[in-house]
């Protein structure tokens, strides 16, 4: 299922932790040793932080095979990417190289 910008701009965030929260959600993860893993589950994500989106472009695809998970994943993973008007330079997180 894609997942599409809901506006024009520039990435400026992707909430990691909303979207490793959606992937346990639709199985690709767990909160337990005793829980399954889907295998067939999760999220492939199409833009990162400093790509230019027009509204209705795929910045994602969810993979689940349980339809009753879609909605609300995909809310979810829209609220995720946070998109500005203002072009964004992407910074390194690596602080060094040993």
């Amino acid at each position: 299922m894609p997942v599409y910008a809901t506006d024009d701009g520039f990435i400026e965030k992707i909430d990691a932790d909303l979207v490793g929260s959606i992937a346990v959600y639709l199985g690709a993860g767990r909160m337990k040793d005793e829980n399954e893993i889907d295998r067939t589950a999760g999220i492939v994500l199409n833009k990162k932080i400093g790509d230019t989106v027009n509204s209705g472009d795929i910045v994602a695809y969810i993979h689940t095979n349980d339809e009753s998970k879609l909605k609300g994943a995909t809310k979810n993973l829209e609220d995720a990417f946070q998109i500005t008007k203002k072009k964004v330079t992407p910074t390194s997180r690596v602080v060094e190289i040993l």
